[in-house]
């Protein structure tokens, strides 16, 4: 018998408590043990309360002990199983923290109702999640594109992006976040923006904010003017960049050599139902040549 198959013997008569105080000190100083070990730490380090290691190893004795002669424990095995075991654990975690996931495709919206009662409109292109289990103890969920926000009075409701914060009580705003590009508009209430430089602004009915790049700008707008919820895409002094990737978003195309055009602002607004009116009202008011083939649009200066 080789080593290897003295080392599977010794792993079963180990789990099930069959070896001896001295052979139990020499299979520890295998390399067997070593490697079985690292991987019952690993499994340790999840420190899920609700797990009970004792039970489970006492189940693993028990199946070994009564049936140890059945099948041989091939050491490779062993490692698959014990891999598989660790991959269950991490998905059990990931379940445990259920995260729920909106996303709007190209030219859609879609209309979200919260289990606080707050609604939320998803513009195109736009994914929101939140932690389901969390959910009644903090309002709080992630935003990658735009929303407009009606939330109900309660505990602190809190929108995350990747270029700043919006932290709330009750009240309606709109949210629009890019690389390097975030703008929170307040329609109701009162809400707390803070910008990825940690720049803090409070916001009341009818003033905006938006920060692009390095630069920041606060604005006053009118709150029963058209917005994309109506089908009607407006903005002011909007960098250019963002208004191609709103009509990328909206049309579904692709607009080619906007690189070209990265000081340019805007100022108007476009309808989300006819291409056609759409890259005119925008690229004839710039004073912008295009040509539009299929879902391609190029781009060029005149």
């Amino acid at each position: 018998m080789n080593s290897e198959e003295n080392n599977e013997i010794d792993l079963a008569k180990w789990l099930s408590g069959e070896l001896s105080p001295a052979e139990k000190h020499a299979f520890e100083q295998t390399e067997a043990y070593k490697t079985y070990a690292k991987i019952i730490n690993a499994t340790e380090k999840l420190n899920d309360p609700a797990y009970d290691d004792e039970a489970v190893l006492a189940k693993i004795k028990e199946k070994i002990a009564t049936k140890p002669k059945v099948r041989k424990l091939n050491f490779r095995y062993a490692y698959a199983a014990a891999a598989v075991l660790v991959v269950l654990f991490g998905l059990y975690f990931f379940l445990k923290n259920a995260t729920i996931t909106y996303q709007a495709d190209f030219g859609k919206q879609l209309a979200i109702n919260l289990p606080d009662g707050s609604k939320i409109m998803l513009n195109a292109k736009s994914t929101l999640y939140y932690d389901e289990d969390t959910w009644n103890k903090e309002r709080t969920l992630h935003l990658d594109g735009e929303a407009y926000f009606k939330v109900t009075k309660g505990s602190p409701f809190t929108v995350i992006t990747n270029e700043g914060t919006v932290a709330v009580l009750g009240t309606e705003f709109n949210v629009d976040t890019n690389q390097n590009f975030f703008e929170v508009k307040c329609f109701s209430g009162k809400v707390n923006v803070i910008n990825s430089e940690k720049i803090a602004h409070i916001l009341t009915k009818g003033k905006a904010v938006r920060t692009y790049n390095t630069s920041l700008t606060n604005w006053t707008f009118n709150t029963t003017e058209e917005t994309w919820m109506s089908g009607l895409s407006s903005f002011t002094e909007m960098p250019l960049l963002e208004v191609i990737d709103a009509l990328e978003n909206q049309y579904q195309i692709t607009i080619k050599n906007k690189e070209n055009f990265t000081q340019e602002r805007f100022t108007g607004r476009f309808v989300n139902n006819n291409l056609d009116v759409a890259l005119k009202t925008v690229f004839e008011a710039m004073d912008i040549d295009y040509k539009l083939n299929t879902n391609i649009v190029t781009l060029s200066k005149k």
